[in-house]
């Protein structure tokens, strides 16, 4: 009977001295988080603390976000080496090292709310850039399609221009072709002309010339 009370008693001081421990290596948790500039974590709570931020609305303030996060995980790191290296100098090292992994976890995890907002800015972010392209592709396809519009507009005006041209010259040949034809007729009617009026005074000379000569014989003639 004796013997169990002992056993009992012996089990009663392991449990007390282990939850010391354990409260202890919290408690160095806590005093190494209370340094920091960044917001601390209460390591005797189940859940990570939450810490306030504003959404991301720009890229400065996503990468500030980001560098953030990374500083808690990096502060995460370095007192967990820290405790892991108090924890094997105690009694109780696997309960004092199981509270130090708690008590990262829960520091890593106040990052998470930050690189969500992070990822869902970055996230967005994306989809502006895809639906700006969208957008340009767009207004960029109606500007070609103006400009081929354009482009067949000027080919058929220049393509009716040079037609009109042709035909003009067409006509104008035309034009001073009936025109040299014509004068050439009324050359030609001229000349006969002259040449009628010419053979028309020839006649009348000759015939006046046999007149006379007629005049004179007769003349003659009648003085014998």
């Amino acid at each position: 009977m004796a013997e169990m009370e002992g056993l009992a008693q012996r089990q009663e001081l392991s449990q007390q001295g282990r939850s010391r421990l354990r409260a202890l290596a919290l408690g160095a948790c806590a005093l190494c988080l209370g340094g920091l500039a960044l917001p601390t974590v209460s390591v005797a709570a189940g859940e990570a603390a939450k810490i306030d931020f504003a959404l991301p609305q720009t890229l400065e303030e996503s990468e500030a976000l980001k560098a953030r996060a990374d500083a808690l995980h990096a502060e995460a790191d370095r007192l967990n080496a820290i405790a892991q290296q108090q924890c094997y100098q105690k009694f109780l090292v696997n309960a004092c090292l199981d509270d130090a992994k708690k008590a990262y976890n829960r520091l890593n995890l106040q990052a998470r709310p930050l690189e969500q907002a992070v990822r869902d800015f970055e996230r967005a972010q994306r989809q502006a850039d895809a639906d700006a392209k969208e957008t340009k592709r767009a207004a960029d396809a109606l500007s070609r399609e103006k400009e081929q519009r354009e482009q067949a507009e000027r080919y058929r005006a220049d393509e009716a221009r040079r037609a009109a041209e042709r035909e003009q010259k067409i006509a104008a040949k035309a034009a001073q072709a009936e025109a040299g034809q014509r004068k050439t007729a009324a050359e030609e009617a001229d000349r006969r002309q002259r040449d009628a009026d010419r053979a028309k005074r020839k006649a009348e000379r000759d015939a006046k010339k046999a007149g006379n000569a007629a005049d004179g014989k007769s003349g003659g003639q009648g003085v014998q």
